[in-house]
């Protein structure tokens, strides 16, 4: 399954019609097929290799910040998970 997600524009390559990304420190190259006039500075939507839709930068920041509430709550789970395991093993 994939997800768009949102990115900060911070280099384009005209030449290849490739957009790099920032994806929270991370870097991804996307294609513009979809976007032909985004800039650098703009956020993005970035689904499945594509730039797919611009986002303001007020609506950038709030799917930004979900996305960060939901990968917290991931990690509560795994740790919880990984707690009931390793009770599971000392109780066998």
């Amino acid at each position: 399954m994939c997800i768009a997600a949102p990115a900060l524009v911070v280099e384009i390559n005209k030449k290849d019609n490739v957009l790099f990304a920032d994806f929270g420190g991370a870097r991804q190259p996307a294609k513009m097929d979809l976007l032909p006039d985004v800039e650098v500075g703009e956020y993005v939507l970035i689904h499945a290799g594509f730039a797919i839709e611009k986002l303001s930068e007020e609506a950038a920041k709030e799917s930004l910040e979900a996305w960060e509430e939901l990968l917290e709550i991931l990690e509560e789970e795994d740790e919880e998970m990984e707690k009931a395991r390793m009770a599971d093993l000392e109780n066998q």
